[in-house]
């Protein structure tokens, strides 16, 4: 599983519509987000391609100025392991 933060930077007068869209995606999660508009965001899923992915596809959502990754860390599937 990929774990990964990133923190997105959308227009403040967009920052609902965006948290909306956001929350949309599945493994993706808003952890806070400010009035100025600056949001703590998680992706999870279990492949690079799919988080490479899902942070173009949310690069994209209108209202976005920038995104940042921040933060990326590889847990091995347990199950897979065994």
């Amino acid at each position: 599983m990929n774990i990964s933060g990133i923190v997105v930077h959308a227009s403040p007068d967009k920052v609902d519509r965006v948290r909306v869209q956001l929350e949309k995606i599945l493994g993706v999660e808003v952890h806070a987000a400010s009035a100025e508009g600056k949001m703590v965001v998680t992706i999870e899923k279990p492949s690079d391609r799919e988080t490479a992915d899902i942070f173009e596809e949310i690069g994209r959502i209108p209202g976005i100025l920038s995104t940042a990754m921040v933060y990326h860390h590889f847990e091995p599937d347990a199950e897979a392991a065994a």
